[in-house]
């Protein structure tokens, strides 16, 4: 994933010792259903404020839309609108800072690191908003409620996710015969074959959001779970974590370079625009940057489904989008009214990322989807949905997940083993810290 306008945070800024404090204190601690059904705003709303906390977009055509896009919907309703961007790996520390404070915006954004559990005491209930949408658009998919969803209440609205294919180069798989990357062993192949001819690849093994979300996949489709269905326990210590961690490592030296370990979230994307990658699995900014900086390149990347571990098996890590509103808000009816007026434009804000945008609701997968469905490389995008998965995979995103997640605790275990660390030594540490974030926050599933 990257951002043109190096929207990136480095780890440094991100105080991480706040979130968790502060996260960790944050555990502790129908009346629009006529106006949703009818779309007009009621008149309440005129003179309010809302303040909207967003990431700087992977595609930053669309934050031109989205910010238009509140604007005149504020304009039209008589709601003077603010739209705050930043970092996406800031989002956490600040969501924290906003908790602490009992201030700040009145509409907060979560990209990837999805905190709904870890705040639902502290987020307003928007099951109304969402029950809405699923009548109006034919249901959720079935990982979106896993997101948002605590003790049966929704307290986030899900209006887009990330999507991660595989992209690689056909001219240089062409030139030296091989094979379509379907499964992971032909990508380890290709990897080997073409490093030593100066292509090699890379996934990063780093502190970073691909990270997470890229060695899950990887981890998923060859047959590991995170976490057991219910989620209350976790399930990383498993013969298909050894095995996965083995070829993990062998893909690493066989195919990449050590630079890998001091990526971020934009350098895959870089690598495969430079020309250097034989292929890289990333979303399709990787995609749109190549085709914006690199066109020659760009006519040989092709995209293909997430490739299988096991015959067959396919799961794809996405990096889900959630919005919330804080309980603090002064302006929670106008928060409510403005996302379900974004939930209505999601197929708009799907046009305006040039397809990176994927929708949660189930009407929205009618063939040919916008953007994705008109592009020939891109229509494989639209057989995505039924092998997506998101964090504590096959469970719910529960608040032991979240931790995890945000402390980087599966990447770390993998970089850790392909640095040196011993198979066993490298499974305890990680499993240990699984088991010990499942301790603490035991209770608060």
């Amino acid at each position: 994933m990257t951002n043109a306008r190096s929207g990136k945070a480095s780890l440094s800024a991100i105080n991480r010792r706040r979130f968790l404090g502060a996260a960790g204190a944050g555990v502790a601690g129908g009346a629009l259903s006529a106006m949703l059904d009818t779309r007009q705003a009621p008149a309440q709303l005129k003179g309010t404020t809302l303040r909207i906390l967003q990431w700087s977009h992977f595609i930053p055509a669309y934050d031109t839309w989205y910010d238009k896009f509140a604007v005149d919907w504020g304009e039209k309703n008589g709601v003077k609108v603010r739209v705050d961007h930043i970092p996406h790996l800031e989002i956490p520390a600040r969501m924290a800072a906003e908790y602490a404070a009992g201030a700040g915006h009145d509409i907060i954004y979560n990209g990837s690191s999805i905190l709904t559990r870890l705040y639902f005491k502290s987020l307003v209930d928007l099951t109304d908003v969402g029950d809405a949408a699923a009548k109006k658009y034919g249901g959720w998919i079935p990982a979106a409620k896993s997101l948002v969803e605590v003790e049966g209440r929704w307290y986030g609205l899900p209006i887009f996710y990330i999507l991660a294919p595989m992209l690689y180069r056909k001219d240089l798989f062409d030139a030296n015969n091989l094979k379509y990357p379907d499964t992971w062993e032909l990508a380890r192949v290709a990897a080997r074959t073409l490093k030593p001819k100066g292509h090699p690849t890379g996934i990063a093994l780093s502190q970073c959001n691909d990270a997470n979300l890229f060695w899950r996949s990887m981890f998923w489709s060859f047959g590991g779970t995170e976490a057991t269905p219910s989620g209350d326990q976790p399930t990383i210590d498993s013969k298909e974590l050894r095995e996965f961690l083995k070829f993990a490592k062998a893909i690493f030296e066989e195919g990449m370079t050590p630079e890998v370990f001091s990526w971020d979230d934009a350098s895959d994307n870089r690598y495969l625009a430079s020309g250097i990658a034989c292929w890289v699995h990333d979303a399709i900014s990787a995609y749109r940057t190549t085709e914006d900086t690199n066109p020659p390149i760009f006519q040989n990347t092709f995209l293909a489904l997430e490739p299988q571990g096991l015959p067959g098996k396919r799961v794809s890590a996405a990096a889900p989008n959630v919005w919330m509103i804080w309980k603090f808000s002064k302006s929670q009816q106008a928060a409510k009214e403005f996302l379900t007026h974004l939930i209505d434009n999601d197929l708009e804000g799907m046009v305006q990322s040039r397809g990176y945008n994927m929708p949660y609701l189930n009407d929205r997968y009618k063939k040919p989807m916008p953007v994705i469905g008109s592009d020939p490389k891109l229509q494989i995008l639209q057989d995505f949905p039924k092998i997506v998965a998101f964090y504590g995979y096959p469970g719910p995103s529960t608040t032991p997940i979240q931790e995890i997640v945000n402390t980087f605790v599966f990447p770390d275990m993998v970089t850790k083993f392909c640095r040196g660390q011993g198979l066993e030594e490298a499974i305890k540490w990680g499993v240990g810290e699984y088991q010990r974030i499942y301790a603490k926050r035991k209770g608060s599933l």
